[in-house]
């Protein structure tokens, strides 16, 4: 074996450092192109999401709320999400549980307003139904409010008319303009 002479070495240092600088910089291309692969984002948008499930309790400890969603896009600025394939399921201990669909939604983080639009179909343990286009459940009184036209079907009667509001605390509900009602007497008399 020969004796590298010491005079080498800086040259050989310098050889090493040239080849890991353009390992580097072939790398760093490479990384860019990967990048710009990933999916594009809703401009003011922070986050995309699948499968959501959140669930928050009541204030007075008497049940939770449950909000599914198959996709979401998070606007952080605004602290709202736009979701897709909504699922809204209001519980309660001692009161009768409600699940509301809809094919779009929005969550409004700040106020506790959840807004579910298209085909929306809400259905209590009990057996009441609720169809309509747009519902809007406000978190903090615990209501729900639409100015849409609604159906609402019951064990023995229907409901039709444009607006509803329900206070589910207080188990109210009122439609508000042009009701029409129907009564099936043989489930009336039952």
């Amino acid at each position: 074996m020969k004796k590298v002479p010491v005079v080498m070495w800086p040259i050989v240092g310098i050889f090493f450092l040239l080849v890991i600088v353009a390992f580097f910089l072939f790398k760093v291309e490479h990384l860019g192109m990967v990048s710009s692969k990933t999916p594009n984002l809703i401009p003011g948008e922070s986050l995309k999401i699948s499968d959501i499930k959140y669930s928050q309790d009541y204030k007075d400890g008497g049940g939770k709320w449950e909000l599914r969603a198959k996709e979401g896009h998070f606007f952080d600025n605004d602290q709202f999400m736009a979701l897709n394939d909504v699922l809204l399921k209001l519980d309660s201990f001692n009161k009768t549980s409600y699940t509301i669909k809809g094919n779009e939604g929005n969550y409004f983080r700040k106020s506790g307003t959840i807004i579910l639009k298209g085909d929306v179909l809400g259905v209590s343990a009990t057996g009441y139904r609720i169809e309509t286009s747009l519902l809007t459940y406000r978190q903090k009184d615990n209501q729900v409010e639409t100015d849409k036209s609604v159906k609402i079907i019951g064990p023995f009667f229907r409901v039709k008319g444009n607006g509803l509001y329900i206070d589910l605390s207080k188990k109210k509900f009122v439609v508000k303009r042009n009701v029409c009602t129907t009564f099936n007497c043989k489930d009336f008399f039952k």
